[in-house]
């Protein structure tokens, strides 16, 4: 029986610890903490607030986070316009092909039902991202990677809510045309946005969500609780 050797496995007195290693959680914290402070500069002074000194200040952080985790500050103003501006219909879209998946029988309408929703709830339709959408729109025309990422994120919704109107539309044997529709409704939805940031007085966000379902429900029908036919 021989005897046991030294543990060879025991770190050797005086050797340095191996740096720790990059933590992702660490890293989506940091992105995070960025986008708040980013989010709250837009909604405080607008475009013209949104500066990397300023961002830096607000969060507390070096220059250098920025270009590490964004690639600059378009690549920060991308994110802020993602999760302001599309998180709640994002989330939404998400939810509808879920339950899509999951339950065969859900009806269209209420996937429909809940996507003009998610345009007005309490969360969403709110002062802050209200101030940021205006704040966007003018530099969307003239920042190619934002009018790239709106082009997209705008596309995708669309062809989700022509998707779903059309299946509504279709279960009830009506014709549309469920891209314009759907084209409309959005054009809708940005100009009671507009009207409510610049005069809240002009419209309540219940009279707004009323009128992006009047307007669909003049095409396909019924979609509010308690009026599905």
């Amino acid at each position: 029986m021989t005897e046991a050797g030294p543990d060879n496995s025991k770190r050797k007195r005086g050797a340095r610890k191996p740096p720790p290693r990059f933590s992702r959680e660490q890293a989506d914290v940091r992105r995070a903490m960025l986008v708040g402070a980013a989010t709250r500069c837009l909604a405080a002074g607008g475009i013209g607030a949104f500066t990397v000194d300023r961002i830096c200040k607000e969060a507390g952080v070096s220059r250098g986070l920025i270009n590490h985790h964004f690639d600059g500050r378009d690549g920060l103003l991308v994110e802020v316009y993602k999760s302001s501006l599309y998180a709640s219909v994002n989330n939404q879209i998400a939810e509808a092909k879920r339950r899509r998946a999951e339950a065969s029988d859900w009806p269209p309408e209420a996937s429909l039902a809940a996507l003009v929703r998610s345009n007005f709830s309490a969360e969403y339709f709110s002062r802050e991202n209200l101030l940021i959408w205006l704040s966007l729109w003018g530099e969307i025309a003239v920042n190619p990677r934002l009018k790239a990422a709106h082009r997209e994120l705008y596309d995708a919704y669309r062809a989700e809510l022509a998707e779903d109107i059309g299946a509504v539309a279709t279960a009830r044997g009506r014709e549309v045309d469920a891209r314009s529709l759907a084209r409309n409704f959005i054009a809708l939805v940005d100009g009671l946005w507009l009207e409510w940031c610049l005069d809240e007085s002009v419209v309540t966000p219940q009279a707004a969500e009323a009128a992006g379902f009047e307007m669909l429900e003049a095409q396909v029908g019924p979609l509010r609780d308690g009026a599905i036919s």
